[in-house]
């Protein structure tokens, strides 16, 4: 439904990214970089870019940033696939299993230094800032959730740092760079902030959610993913704050426990109230990004918004 409303919008993304596609001077990488594009993804990055955007003028500036950003994701995504070991994507092999780790990694730092560079030739230095000091919070993020990988001492309060660092800041920085591109007023770019970044974190407890309820047939994999690598989402955390047995079944997990092991605390969390409790908290952050959005004058900023909000919000 998201590709039928904003049609439109789509398009002119597409044309944008494909434009500087051909761009990259390394023939391999540009192949590479046409296949993984051309595998989907929903594109929510460069929209919300473009639709902050309309809060102020749109220009040729917006779309070449929403292509970058892209792009970069693009990037991020060939390196969570090497760090997860991960040979699927969207029903296609990754550059992984394609090309092997070393050849991968350098496929994914050269798009991702391609992608930056997109950007900052743009010229605006506010637009430049954030997008280094984004990415700076996101590899920090990740190298944090390695470190902490089976250590369980995970907090409720450490999981809202981790997900403002990996998830939340990447749906903010389309919103901020778009309403800097476009010359939106001072307080409309705090407002294209907090929606994009309120989004972001409900956008990350779905998703945990979603690892623990969906079924292979759903999303390709088992379910339980994120526990299996060590990681302890907001489910979990939930559940062992109601549970002692639940807990001390969480901190007894290790790099060889049983695949039954896993599929108990999955079991658990599966039947426990802690899914309906994320639920609520994905509700509040949704809430906290309609206020925000209330504060936009443009109509066309709105509407792709409120068309995610509404279709993330849990009745």
């Amino acid at each position: 439904m998201l590709k039928e409303i904003f049609r439109d919008d789509l398009i002119r993304i597409e044309e944008s990214i494909y434009t500087i596609i051909e761009e990259i001077e390394d023939l391999l990488i540009r192949k590479e970089v046409k296949r993984l594009v051309a595998s989907g993804g929903k594109r929510l990055r460069p929209l919300f870019l473009i639709w902050s955007a309309k809060a102020g003028t749109l220009n040729d500036s917006c779309y070449r940033a929403a292509a970058a950003l892209e792009l970069l994701h693009t990037a991020s995504l060939i390196h969570d696939d090497i760090i997860d070991k991960s040979f699927m994507r969207r029903g296609e092999a990754t550059t992984l299993k394609i090309h092997g780790g070393e050849e991968a990694t350098s496929i994914g730092a050269v798009l991702s230094l391609f992608a930056i560079d997109q950007i900052t030739s743009l010229g605006d230095e506010g637009v430049s800032r954030l997008l280094v000091s984004t990415l700076k919070d996101l590899c920090m993020g990740e190298i944090k959730q390695l470190e902490e990988r089976y250590s369980f001492q995970c907090t409720y309060e450490d999981y809202l740092e981790k997900i403002a660092k990996k998830t939340a800041s990447l749906l903010a920085l389309p919103c901020i760079a778009g309403g800097i591109l476009s010359g939106a007023k001072e307080d409309t770019r705090r407002e294209l902030f907090s929606i994009g970044f309120n989004i972001g974190c409900a956008f990350q407890i779905l998703d945990d959610i979603k690892d623990i309820t969906s079924s292979p047939e759903d999303t390709g994999k088992e379910s339980g993913e994120d526990i299996r690598s060590g990681i302890v989402t907001l489910p979990y955390l939930l559940h062992m704050e109601e549970d002692e047995e639940f807990k001390g079944w969480i901190e007894a997990l290790s790099p060889h426990s049983e695949k039954e092991d896993f599929h108990r605390v999955v079991d658990a969390v599966r039947k426990s109230t802690a899914i309906e409790r994320c639920y609520q908290i994905s509700n509040s952050y949704l809430e906290r990004a309609s206020r925000s959005l209330s504060a936009i004058a443009s109509p066309e900023a709105r509407k792709g918004f409120t068309f995610v909000i509404d279709h993330l919000y849990r009745r």
